[in-house]
């Protein structure tokens, strides 16, 4: 009998794991603070438990489920890169002090963020390929009509009805952080209580951590529709139009960018890079646009950041939005601090302790940037892009290292679907929300700094096991198979 997954096998751990899965945009539940930034996050406990189950079973099993997998190798790649750059930096961790925080806590509860990723990608790579499609794609799809359902009230409110009530539902999604968030100056922060930013933010904490999930989990919903059932068809798309009309509404920026990537990598993905051409079989030059696409794409903008530098800062120093120069500040602090330590960075959570030293004179000019430095409960400093947190804090190794990753994820990927498109296949497989959550993971970095956004690792794990069963496919093939053994011969009687 063959061995199940720690899903099939524990109903327990599968509830657990979805009510994990549907928590995951609640994350402005104030929880226990000594696991620092997952604190916040409703589903950090359940899929905490849930890993713990996973563990449990997996070893009464016997099952070669650790030493096998690919997102633990993966993982431990990671954690080394911390710890090297740990230890390059450790006298200045050790010494490090701001706000009464000290730079070895900060390290101690960033690397618990990344051990408990990488926990929650070994256990989503032990699920099998149905259960993903199933649970995993249900799941995204009940927590992605919660968070819709919840911005519409919440753009409802703002017009005046039902703005009492929504007062008081608000108060426990977000645990009465309403009043307190940014307190600049001991005071409400009228900018997060609707002032005048008219962005949505749903039961997440701020409008960019809503634009994050609805990024990541948009490509699920368009699985989930392009695979429904007759009878649930009409479900599924409408979900998918009111999701992606909750993004475009709540007027978020970092979702919306998402959006467009993955948009643009399923357009050329499905009808260029894996499509079905006369002859039955992708040509080469097919198979060679997509990427050359996606170098060229950031080869332009990197050509364009770099020549317009100068014009793009100017445009906002000069600007009335306080949150683009806080942005704009502390990433430039970033990468200054990149430059200064530019192989290894300054170690795993260390850019608040470093960040005042780089960050440029025209940055105070936003009301934000001195109370996060200096005012005793403001918010911790950050770096606005998990690109400038990567450089600052692990140096080229992190930097490349991520990136290198999911570019690498997201082309293994999509060779499996072009493989199944030329072996006559039809529908969609698991690889294509996959693919798309690899490229959105790329394009988050970009407005997020966080390695605690669960999809993150969901995706890790979920894209290890296609990988590695892949790859197992592929040596297998290329085994030839064993000659069959002439009959001994028996011995002549005499």
């Amino acid at each position: 009998m063959p061995d199940q997954s720690p899903l099939a096998a524990s109903r327990a751990l599968r509830w657990t794991f979805v009510a994990g899965v549907i928590a995951i945009p609640f994350d402005a539940i104030r929880g226990i603070p000594a696991v620092g930034e997952l604190g916040n996050e409703a589903s950090f406990p359940l899929f905490a438990a849930a890993i713990a189950m996973g563990l449990f079973t997996a070893l009464r099993s016997g099952s070669n489920r650790l030493s096998s997998s690919l997102a633990l190798k993966i993982g431990a790649g990671i954690v080394a890169a911390v710890l090297l750059s740990w230890a390059v930096n450790a006298a200045a961790i050790d010494s490090a002090m701001i706000r009464e925080r000290s730079g070895e806590n900060k390290f101690a509860t960033s690397l618990l963020v990344i051990l408990y990723g990488v926990g929650l990608a070994w256990l989503c790579e032990q699920f099998d390929a149905g259960e993903v499609r199933t649970v995993l794609t249900r799941a995204i799809s009940w927590s992605a009509a919660i968070v819709a359902a919840y911005a519409l009230f919440e753009l409802i409110a703002r017009q005046g009805p039902l703005s009492g009530l929504f007062n008081l539902v608000d108060g426990l999604v977000h645990t009465r952080q309403n009043a307190i968030i940014n307190p600049w100056d001991g005071s409400v922060n009228y900018k997060v209580l609707y002032g005048w930013d008219a962005r949505l933010r749903s039961v997440s904490f701020e409008p960019p951590a809503f634009g994050n999930f609805c990024g990541l989990a948009w490509p699920w919903l368009w699985f989930a529709a392009v695979t429904a059932a007759p009878a649930r068809q009409l479900r599924a798309w409408a979900l998918l139009a009111f999701f992606t009309l909750a993004v475009i509404v709540g007027q978020s920026r970092t979702g919306m960018l998402i959006l467009g990537v993955e948009l643009g990598g399923l357009l050329l993905l499905r009808w260029v890079y894996a499509a079905r051409w006369p002859t039955g079989q992708a040509t080469a030059e097919a198979r060679v646009l997509l990427p050359v696409i996606a170098i060229l794409g950031l080869v332009a903008a990197a050509l364009f950041a770099s020549t317009h530098a100068d014009v793009i800062v100017a445009g906002i120093v000069s600007g009335d939005s306080v949150s683009d120069l806080s942005r704009l500040g502390f990433q430039a602090s970033a990468f200054q601090m990149f430059a200064a330590h530019p192989l290894l960075g300054v170690g795993l959570g260390q850019f608040a302790f470093h960040a005042a030293q780089y960050l440029p004179d025209w940055a105070y000019r936003s009301s934000e940037v001195a109370p996060m430095l200096y005012y005793p409960d403001g918010p911790w400093p950050a770096s606005y892009s998990l690109y400038a947190r990567l450089a600052a804090e692990l140096g080229l190794a992190g930097l490349i290292g991520w990136i290198g990753l999911w570019l690498d994820l997201a082309a293994a990927l999509a060779r499996k679907i072009r493989d199944r498109v030329q072996n006559g296949e039809s529908g969609y497989g698991i690889e294509y929300p996959l693919a798309l959550t690899a490229l959105g993971i790329l394009a988050s970095a970009v407005a997020t700094d966080t390695f605690r956004t669960p999809m993150i690792w969901i995706a890790l794990g979920c894209s290890a096991a296609v990988v590695r069963g892949a790859r197992a496919a592929r040596r297998e093939a290329a085994t030839p198979a064993p000659e069959p053994r002439a009959a001994a011969a028996r011995p002549r009687s005499r």
